[in-house]
């Protein structure tokens, strides 16, 4: 999956930022993101930015993940991957900002905006409320856009993902722990038509 470790010339190194709104589970995504990229062997890290802390507010949380020893600690400007757990945030905040040329998005939503298909950035829309809503029995869309974003990009493995969820969710019981993982292969399999039609 990715390149062996090993001098600069070789670094595999992501950035991804994270846009939600308080109590969407975003800091909690890019928490087990860099968990699960932890054990598949790579560095990183993942931390969040918080404006009024209140369940509702816009939020940003950062992973990066790095082949090599991650020396930077600031906020991530030029992500990688934007995962977008809100839709109305993109008429709202700058989530797009800074984004690489050749982006991926990881957009939830019903549909994809009017406008992408006019950019070269990598948009992947994914119904992952809804999904949630179906598994989980409420509007978390997290773990769904973190089988997205795996699906998408191949920068963390799906097992991975599987036991940082299994391990983080295991005193909430094992019917949560099952849902959870449930909505995580929901939201990579989701990515699966998507990536055929573009290839």
């Amino acid at each position: 999956m990715y390149e062996e470790k090993g001098n600069a010339a070789n670094n595999v190194q992501h950035e991804i930022r994270f846009h939600g709104r308080g109590g969407q589970g975003a800091v909690s995504a890019a928490a087990l993101l860099a968990l699960a990229a932890f054990e598949d062997g790579f560095e990183a890290q993942a931390f969040p930015r918080f404006g009024s802390e209140r369940r509702g507010a816009p939020l940003e949380a950062y992973v990066r993940i790095s082949s090599l020893p991650i020396r930077a600690h600031n906020q991530v400007y030029s992500p990688d991957a934007v995962v977008i757990q809100d839709s109305t945030l993109l008429h709202s905040e700058p989530v797009l900002q800074g984004l690489k040329a050749d982006g991926w998005i990881i957009l939830n939503s019903e549909q994809p905006p009017a406008d992408s298909a006019a950019t070269a950035l990598r948009w992947i829309v994914v119904p992952a409320t809804r999904i949630s809503e179906q598994l989980l029995g409420r509007p978390l869309p997290n773990t769904v856009l973190l089988g997205a974003l795996a699906a998408a990009t191949g920068w963390v493995g799906l097992k991975a993902l599987e036991q940082v969820i299994a391990s983080h969710l295991s005193s909430k019981g094992e019917k949560v722990v099952k849902a959870n993982i449930e909505a995580l292969h929901a939201g990579y399999q989701a990515v699966a038509p998507q990536q055929e039609q573009a290839s």
